[in-house]
């Protein structure tokens, strides 16, 4: 009998909330100078809202890479 808590069906969704903790944790902690397209408090509001979509909207779209140090030689 398949149950809830079978080990194909507890991964998925603790890769999902994983993404989703980890998206919202990175949204808070980026400046608000890396953050693209829409306000910061945007990003947290749709990333709220919209678990999985707005984690893989943030990791694509939601900042700026970050400003690469030209080596000193």
């Amino acid at each position: 009998m398949l149950g809830l808590l079978e080990p194909l069906t507890v991964a998925p969704m603790v890769l999902v909330a994983l993404l989703c903790l980890w998206a919202l944790l990175d949204c808070v902690r980026t400046p608000w100078e890396r953050v693209r397209y829409v306000p910061k408090l945007l990003w947290m509001l749709f990333l709220l809202s919209a678990p999985v979509v707005g984690g893989l909207a943030w990791v694509y779209l939601g900042k700026h890479p970050e400003p690469r140090e030209s080596p000193q030689t």
